[in-house]
């Protein structure tokens, strides 16, 4: 009987999103980056005093942190751990209020019906009842816990303190000071800001009453300072205002915040979650004063840190993976927990092997070998030396090495570099022979290994690059953890659709199903572009083209830019909308900054570098690593591709593409447009 007949397997990789996680979904799929805890080295302390920015694309697990610190899931996690909260705040450094920033709400805080001063003000008001409100939740959720040894007298003194902190004037009413009271009294408060904004938005002219007005930072900074007064055991902790979504922010209410950040009192501290370019501004509300980062936060790049960080970036993989793949009970019952087995590794010569379908053998047939196309280019580019045919017979054997098609390319790649085929042969027998003269010949294949393969593909069309494997997939997510975990679902998608049960007993997809699983990923990262808030069809036209210029480059049979997935131009150059646009798109992670580059001559200023997100990599079928040098691209460039009509696009695609040095064989740059165009 099979055991698998009623088995119905789901996805692993299902529901990723940290902002609709609930506690428990945190817990249960949360792994500490160590990568990220492990920055005190360079002054960064996740859980210390000083204020941190967290800056990364979506989906490089900002919220999941964020969320992990906060007060609810910290002590859920601690009563499973130790049946009780008894000594939570003895082994807690911190304790974490989240707060998510909600757009359509920040966006409310404005209105030309009402003055920006009294805008100003009424945030002011609110951001301090809401941080307010969330350190009552905080203290009832410890209470509520036992993780506080609190009788009610203790409990009263502590209200009465926060409600004369809120009104001075406030007259003691002994049965209403308790923290449920205070919460309802709370909200009520912020159900009046709400209701003046309803009622300015429909053309309601009226004063904001309210009493009183929040001074700014009274209840963020003070209320925790009453905790520690009472509460022996709040002493000495650091508590940790979370602020998830900054950039949605607007640029007056960043400067309200930047100014609590600036002048931010112990034991209150921030963590800020934001998108790159997420800061509107680093001014303050006082003239001439600003964030400065070092003197008054710290910085985490979680891309630039992920990517930074190979090794362990991939354990962290493995890590989130085998978290999701434990969530279905066949795969846990076998043991199929290891995403780097389920994926295997696909490496570039086994690649070149299937391209070619697999020639090699131990005596291979010359006369038959001459039969394949790249060795018939090497054949070709004999020819073109005037060599005879006769000369080409005996050379042949010399320069091919059917067991890695790589080389075989490389020695092509020679030729057409201008080596002459002595030199090569030379070249190619020393390194066959593993004598220590081949180091030279053996640096040019490590260099340009997957350039060769790319170069091969060419050369046997329809074929195409599969993007599949472990440290393939690792290297397309770009230091985004959701591209990861969007790769895996794609795949497991696929596999499940067309091996079914079977899967359990291979427990691997095939590369075939990896690569379709990537391209599905790749084309829906495509698509979404265009839905970027304001610049999004700007930033789909610059990213179409670049990825038309670069998928050429890989076919340039001289290989003189190898893997080219990325431009540098000095910003300062373009037009403050074009600049933006560069902006929104890195902090959209559909371009991600690297270091500025020097440009060529010592006067030059640095260029600014922007990757392609290497998600995008089988969408285009280009590189999914940083190689090469394109040349810089100047404004001309970069605001015609971003806003010129089709026909000046394809003129500067052109220019850039060097079409002319691209044999007529290979695809052009017109046939991905035209492709692109739905041609």
């Amino acid at each position: 009987m099979d055991e698998n007949k009623n088995i119905c397997l789901k996805n692993p990789f299902a529901g990723f999103n940290a902002s609709l996680m609930d506690d428990e979904e945190i817990i249960k799929y949360w792994i500490q980056p160590q990568i990220l805890f492990e920055q005190q080295a360079v002054g960064v302390d996740l859980t210390g005093s000083i204020p941190v920015v967290l800056n990364g694309g979506r989906g490089t697990g900002k919220t999941m942190l964020l969320k992990f610190m906060s007060n609810e899931v910290q002590i859920k996690k601690y009563l499973s751990e130790h049946g009780n909260g008894r000594n939570f705040l003895r082994d807690n450094s911190y304790i974490g209020a989240y707060y998510r920033f909600d757009g359509p709400s920040l966006s409310s805080f404005a209105n030309r019906n009402a003055d920006p001063m009294v805008w100003e003000t009424i945030f002011k008001h609110y951001f301090d009842i809401v941080v307010g409100q969330k350190y009552i939740a905080m203290f009832l959720n410890l209470k509520k816990n036992g993780c506080l040894s609190l009788n009610s007298d203790s409990e009263k003194n502590i209200v009465l303190e926060v409600l004369r902190l809120i009104n001075p004037d406030y007259v003691s009413e002994e049965e209403n000071e308790t923290l449920e009271n205070l919460t309802a009294f709370m909200q009520k408060m912020a159900d009046k800001v709400f209701q003046f904004i309803n009622d300015v938005a429909l053309g309601k002219k009226q004063e904001f009453h309210s009493q009183p007005i929040i001074r700014s930072g009274k209840l963020i900074f003070d209320i925790p300072r009453v905790f520690a007064n009472k509460i022996p055991e709040f002493r000495n902790k650091n508590i940790i205002i979370l602020l998830d979504e900054y950039e949605n922010l607007l640029f007056q209410q960043q400067k309200i915040v930047n100014t609590l950040i600036k002048h931010v009192q112990r034991p209150v501290t921030f963590r800020i979650g934001t998108r790159l370019h997420g800061f509107k501004t680093f001014d303050t509300l006082n003239e001439g004063e600003f964030l400065m980062e070092d003197a008054d936060y710290r910085k985490i790049l979680f891309e630039d840190i992920l990517l930074s960080h190979d090794k362990r970036y991939k354990t962290l993989l493995k890590k989130v993976a085998k978290k999701r793949l434990e969530s279905v009970p066949e795969f846990k019952k076998l043991g199929l927990l290891d995403i780097a087995e389920w994926l295997g590794n696909l490496s570039p010569v086994d690649e070149a092997l299937n391209v070619v379908g697999n020639l090699q053998k131990e005596n291979v047939d010359i006369e038959k070998y001459k039969g394949a196309k790249h060795i018939k280019e090497i054949i070709n580019e004999l020819k073109r030396r005037e060599i005879s045919e006769a000369e080409i017979d005996k050379l042949l054997p010399k320069l091919i090495y059917p067991k890695n098609p790589l080389i075989e390319m490389l020695n092509l790649l020679l030729f057409r570099r201008g080596y002459n085929p002595e030199d090569v042969v030379n070249l190619f027998t020393l390194y066959k022979q593993e004598t220590p003269e081949y180091k030279k010949y053996n640096e040019l294949y490590n260099k340009n290994e997957l350039g060769l393969l790319f170069q091969l593909i060419s050369l046997y069309r329809p074929k195409q690059k599969m993007y599949a494997g472990f440290n393939v997939f690792s290297m397309l997510s770009s230091g985004i953890i959701r591209n990861y975990l969007e790769l895996c679902y794609q795949s497991f998608n696929i596999s499940l659709f067309s091996e079914g049960k079977e899967l359990l007993k291979k427990g691997q997809i095939s590369f075939k199903d990896q690569t379709e699983g990537a391209e599905v990923r790749a084309e829906k990262f495509f698509e979404t572009i265009e839905r970027i808030p304001k610049y999004g069809n700007e930033i789909k036209s610059l990213v179409r083209s670049l990825g038309a210029v670069f998928s050429t480059w890989h076919k340039d049979p001289r290989l003189r830019e190898p893997e080219v997935t990325y431009f540098c131009v000095d910003k300062t150059s373009l037009s403050e909308v074009a600049r933006r646009i560069l902006d929104t798109a890195v902090q959209w992670s559909v371009l991600q900054e690297k270091r500025p580059m020097k440009g060529k001559l010592p006067t030059e200023p640095l260029l600014d570098v922007y990757a392609l997100n290497h998600i995008l990599a089988p969408y285009f079928k280009i590189s999914y690593r940083l190689r090469g040098r394109i040349p810089q691209f100047y404004e001309e460039d970069i605001e015609k591709l971003m806003f010129g009509k089709e026909e000046k696009k394809k003129s500067v695609i052109s220019r850039l593409s060097r079409l002319t040095d691209v044999d007529k064989k290979h695809p052009t740059l017109f046939d991905f447009w035209e492709v692109e165009e739905g041609k």
